[in-house]
């Protein structure tokens, strides 16, 4: 893999190959349905703290990952799917023969990193709500909502009639466009993306993504230098830390920067550890194993019941009916559990309605046949 990276890298060793880029997305495009998935599970258990959590989970994701992702290009120059494959973002142009991120790349790093995913993703559900979905797709413009339908709804329900229509009118043109160029606009996007991988990968680029190109951040391999760089630095700091004035209030700030600062680097530790304890959970539940621990014990079969002093006695030889004292033929049980031939046990339950050993009340119905070649 290292040969095939360097060779399709050409001779900057730096340069990170196309698998580790498209790792790293693939890498975050995991991380929210991962999270969604945990969510939801814990929350049809205490659905009353986390449910509205659930509904508005990509907001509620989109905060978190700009915490996180703030965290890391502020520390290590790289978002965290970036460090975490041992690459960092570095300028083009060069601010007093410094390459590192100012703070306003850090800042439009994050508006493509977590402001256009969460764009992106709400124009795909409106995009799916106003066009039907797969049904509509697959079966027809049936199952379409038509975009003619009047839907009176915010402003347009308590403005007066007349601006009320127009309203509407805007609403249903602004509706009728975005049905019909926002697939176009996705496939640009899409488009944009896949030619960039391709012209990257043939060194025809240096710049891995279209935002990359506009932000004008190139995508580097960590150096020994920076990992140097980095163990001298020490922990990474939060924007929280403030310098130290002997007050109280301002030692628990700090206190707290630096457990949300310690907290953040551990996630390049618990996230492997995540996915290897998940990848062995999902093999234990799938193995023989799993199966073995979770099967019950076969019970023992419950001991006969006594013969009765004043009934039939059972011949030492279990092929013998107790009634007859022949071979038993057509042997069938009754409902205490001893056999006897069919003809002998049904007479005498008609006869007597008792078993002939236990003398327990039995009915002519409970008598079972037995198979001998079953």
């Amino acid at each position: 893999m290292e040969f095939m990276s360097d060779m399709l890298s050409g001779a900057d060793s730096g340069k990170p190959s196309l698998f580790e880029i498209v790792a790293q997305h693939k890498m975050s495009e995991l991380l929210e349905p991962a999270l969604r998935h945990v969510t939801s599970v814990y929350a049809h258990r205490y659905p009353r703290y986390l449910v509205r959590i659930l509904n508005w989970h990509e907001e509620v994701y989109a905060a978190l990952m700009l915490a996180v992702e703030r965290h890391y290009l502020r520390n290590y120059g790289g978002s965290f799917t970036e460090h975490f494959y041992g690459t960092k973002r570095v300028r083009v142009r060069r601010i007093g023969g410094d390459n590192s991120l100012t703070r306003g790349d850090v800042w439009k790093s994050l508006v493509f990193l977590v402001g256009l995913p969460l764009l992106k993703s709400r124009l795909d559900q409106r995009y799916e709500r106003a066009s039907g979905g797969e049904a509509a797709r697959l079966l027809g413009g049936a199952f379409a909502r038509s975009s003619d339908e009047p839907r009176e709804t915010g402003l347009a329900a308590e403005a007066p009639a007349g601006m009320r229509e127009r309203l509407c009118a805007i609403g249903r043109t602004i509706e009728q466009a975005f049905q019909r160029y926002y697939p176009h606009a996705n496939c640009v996007y899409h488009l944009a993306t896949a030619l960039y991988y391709v012209a990257y990968m043939f060194d025809r680029t240096d710049y891995s993504t279209p935002w990359l190109h506009l932000l004008g951040l190139q995508v580097r391999r960590l150096s020994a230098a920076d990992y140097r760089e980095m163990d001298a630095r020490g922990p990474a700091t939060s924007g929280l830390a403030a310098p130290a004035n002997g007050s109280a209030l301002r030692a628990t700030r700090n206190l707290i920067a630096r457990l949300l600062a310690g907290g953040l680097d551990m996630l390049k530790v618990a996230l492997p550890l995540s996915i290897f304890f998940y990848r062995f959970l999902e093999w234990w539940y799938r193995s023989d194993f799993h199966k073995r621990v979770q099967q019950t014990p076969v019970p023992p079969p419950p001991m006969p019941p006594k013969p009765h002093t004043d009934g039939v006695a059972v011949p030492e030889d279990q092929s013998l009916c107790p009634l007859c004292k022949n071979l038993r033929t057509n042997p069938s049980m009754a409902p205490s559990g001893y056999v006897f031939c069919y003809p002998c046990i049904h007479r005498h339950l008609s006869d007597i309605g008792t078993c002939p050993v236990t003398l327990a009340r039995a009915h002519p119905d409970a008598i079972r046949k037995l198979y001998a070649d079953a």
